[in-house]
């Protein structure tokens, strides 16, 4: 999904990123790695393991892709002088913390996922090269499954839906994180940032707006998450205090209701 608009925000600059995906190309193959460093002035690595539960039962290939990778991605980019631009999230915490995560609060992940990630993170850092890291939460958008589309696809066929009222965070959209991420490249910017939209909401809440919105005729009944054991735990808070990166783009970010509505009507049209 985020890929997906990165490459259209960069076209609609005039920009023509060169975008590799599976299956030809392969982010745990080095040579694949140097091939990418080697023709770029950036490297925006977009790319994760993010099935959550299944990392759970495939540690090693969750930590190949999440963090090793990372890091052999880090020590060519060093060596060619490449800057490269890594997505991370909101999974690095354990989201006991009662007020919203800053940049500067020591990560505690839950689950193999949230690990592999705060690693990658750190042989980035540690590889020398020149990076800015963006830390993202509960993204959706075209071209993927995610939290909104399964919630609508569920609610059009059920007239109720239990979701879990207890995981707080900020809907985002990846047209507005593209945006923000080429933004913060074009500033010169390195170092971690977090970035989300604004407002913050528990799932239940806003499974019930996207329903709402599109005129879906389910009930929502919040649940605590606790009532759906998983292999891999979830942090419940995951509010980012998103400060720095507003000081530095000069903007008010779009509160999660504007952009959630904007998406959904967007999803609309479409089915129309």
């Amino acid at each position: 999904m985020l890929g997906s608009a990165l490459g259209a925000a960069l076209r609609a600059k005039g920009v023509e990123p060169v975008v590799l995906d599976l299956p030809e190309f392969d982010l745990c193959r080095e040579s694949d790695l140097a091939d990418a460093v080697r023709i770029s002035c950036v490297v925006i690595n977009c790319a994760a393991y993010t099935n959550v539960d299944g990392a759970e039962s495939e540690p090693e290939l969750a930590l190949a892709v999440n963090a090793h990778a990372v890091g052999v991605l880090g020590r060519l980019a060093a060596a060619q002088r490449v800057k490269v631009l890594h997505v991370s999230t909101d999974f690095v915490f354990d989201g006991m913390g009662e007020g919203p995560y800053s940049e500067t609060d020591e990560p505690r992940p839950l689950s193999v996922y949230g690990a592999g990630k705060l690693a990658g993170e750190r042989f980035l850092a540690a590889s020398g090269c020149e990076h800015l890291m963006v830390r993202l939460q509960w993204t959706y958008g075209a071209g993927g499954a995610n939290f909104i589309t399964k919630c609508v696809t569920r609610g059009r066929e059920s007239r109720e839906l239990r979701v879990v009222s207890d995981q707080v965070g900020s809907p985002t959209w990846t047209r507005d994180a593209a945006a923000a991420l080429i933004d913060l490249l074009g500033t010169g910017q390195a170092g971690l940032f977090h970035y989300a939209a604004r407002g913050y909401a528990g799932r239940s809440e806003v499974a019930a707006f996207a329903l709402g919105r599109l005129g879906v005729d389910c009930r929502v009944i919040p649940c605590p998450t606790d009532e759906f054991p998983t292999p891999a735990r979830r942090p419940l808070n995951s509010r980012f205090n998103c400060d720095k990166v507003d000081e530095v783009l000069g903007r008010p970010r779009p509160t999660w209701q504007d952009s959630l509505s904007e998406f959904l009507d967007s999803m609309r049209e479409g089915a129309d």
